[in-house]
């Protein structure tokens, strides 16, 4: 497998080398006969629009068995996206708004935040809602065998274990109230119950502990840190 791997990579890597040495052979001979001919090369000058086209490649990682690569693509302006690359059929994947990316141990999962739209959170800020009543994060995790994405809305947190592939931990946001419409009056509580403790960032929030192919599940009440 690692001399497939190997080969791979050397071939790839050759071809890289050869298109370099072609694109610079071009551009001498260009070159070499604008001189010839007294052209001076013109050369584009940078503005705004140039800047807008850029990207940046804020995170890159291989998985444990070097069979997959990641990495989260985000442009100047607006929503990025995580991609994935199976570097043994070439195969290639992405999910829009993806970020905080975190590859399982035994490179089956990919697990990661998928932010709300840019545009929709300006426009939101714009109206000056609240914090409360701006769209959160979900979380995603992404089958790296089967190019499946599973999405888990209204995610606060999550974390994996470090040396053990197949779980997940993550913090759900405290569910939104449901505002009554001015029209509309509140139902009286006829219930003497004790009222039920709110999740908040003082009283915790629900924690769930489940296994990456959603076969386990177990759930905590009112946690603030969790570690594995």
């Amino acid at each position: 497998m690692e001399s497939t791997i190997i080969k791979h990579i050397i071939m790839r890597l050759s071809i890289t080398i050869f298109l370099i040495f072609v694109t610079s052979w071009a551009f001498g001979q260009k070159k070499k006969a604008a001189k010839s001919l007294s052209i001076p090369i013109q050369k584009k000058a940078l503005d705004h629009t140039v800047y807008d086209r850029w990207q940046e490649i804020p995170f890159k990682a291989i998985t444990p068995d070097g069979n997959f690569a990641a990495m989260t693509i985000n442009p100047q302006d607006g929503d990025g996206k995580v991609v994935f690359y199976n570097i043994l059929n070439g195969q290639l994947d992405s999910v829009k708004r993806g970020d905080n990316i975190a590859l399982s141990y035994d490179s089956k999962f990919a697990v990661f935040k998928i932010k709300p739209q840019q545009k929709m959170l300006k426009e939101l800020r714009r109206q000056k809602k609240k914090k409360e009543e701006l769209p959160v994060d979900s979380l995603g995790i992404y089958s790296l065998p089967s190019r499946k994405v599973e999405k888990i809305p209204d995610v606060k947190s999550f974390k994996m274990p470090e040396k053990t592939g197949g779980w997940v931990a993550y913090l759900k946001e405290a569910a939104k109230e449901v505002k009554a419409k001015p029209d509309e009056k509140p139902k009286p509580d006829v219930s003497k119950k004790k009222k039920v403790k709110k999740n908040s960032d003082d009283n915790g929030h629900t924690l769930t502990l489940r296994s990456l192919d959603g076969v386990k599940q177990f759930h905590y009440g009112y946690v603030k840190e969790f570690v594995f």
